[in-house]
């Protein structure tokens, strides 16, 4: 776990109302737990699809790269939106497929209840710096700053992944 962990009072799942703390892991799961009491998860949800996995540090050019050990998968700490019941993450992940393998960083929001994803989720994260030839890259890129959410809209922040260009 590197993201921090959230903490949401008085939310109502399975007929109870739990004061939760909400776990997102290099796994690529998100678990909500009840923080005044130890036990199961009240739920857990990966944000893996079909055959796909978190990343393998090795993947990453660079392999004297060590900040992530051994896997990379939601890194960045996750927000809450409140005024929804909504906990967005970012979930970087493979997809193995014979010799061909494909990367993905996805935005997912989540109701903070179930763990069900919203309607819409996940997004898939693309994109080209305006003005460069510089295309987002799913491998390279990193999701390590928190999550922000201002007036309904989140904010996601990229860094370059061990320092491999593009920045």
């Amino acid at each position: 776990v590197y993201a921090q962990p959230l903490y949401a009072p008085g939310v109502s799942i399975a007929g109870g109302t739990h004061n939760v703390v909400y776990v997102a892991t290099e796994n690529d799961t998100v678990y909500a737990f009840d923080a005044d009491s130890p036990g199961a998860p009240l739920w857990q949800r990966s944000l893996l699809g079909p055959g796909e996995s978190a990343v393998s540090v090795s993947d990453i050019p660079d392999n004297t790269c060590t900040d992530l050990v051994p896997i990379i998968g939601i890194t960045s700490t996750p927000v809450i939106d409140p005024a929804t019941n909504t906990v967005y993450a970012v979930a970087k992940s493979k997809l193995v497929s014979g010799s061909s393998t494909t990367y993905f960083q996805r935005l997912y929001a989540l109701d903070i209840t179930t763990g069900q994803e919203r309607s819409g989720s996940p997004v898939e994260i693309s994109g080209t710096a305006p003005g460069t030839q510089v295309t987002f890259d799913p491998l390279l890129q990193l999701n390590r700053p928190g999550l922000a959410l201002v007036n309904g809209v989140v904010y996601i922040a990229f860094g370059s992944h061990c320092d491999v260009r593009p920045y």
